[in-house]
């Protein structure tokens, strides 16, 4: 059986609004474009720890720039 890190309840979200979902993730697609250099090295090193916080702390920095412009 393939495991999943979503539970049920997102899993059914998702089914349910698949356009949403789509939306979302090009979105942070892109914001992730704009980082993905400074992630390289943790990624080189298999440094899973340290790329899982540098990761959600640039992404948390490009969502707050993406909403100003706004």
């Amino acid at each position: 059986m393939k495991q999943t890190k979503l539970d049920s309840k997102s899993i059914q979200w998702i089914k349910d609004n698949p356009k949403e979902f789509t939306d979302e993730l090009i979105r942070k697609s892109e914001l992730v474009k704009n980082f993905s250099d400074e992630l390289e090295p943790y990624r080189i090193r298999k440094d899973k720890e340290g790329y899982s916080k540098l990761f959600y702390k640039l992404l948390k920095k490009e969502e707050e720039k993406q909403w100003k412009k706004e």
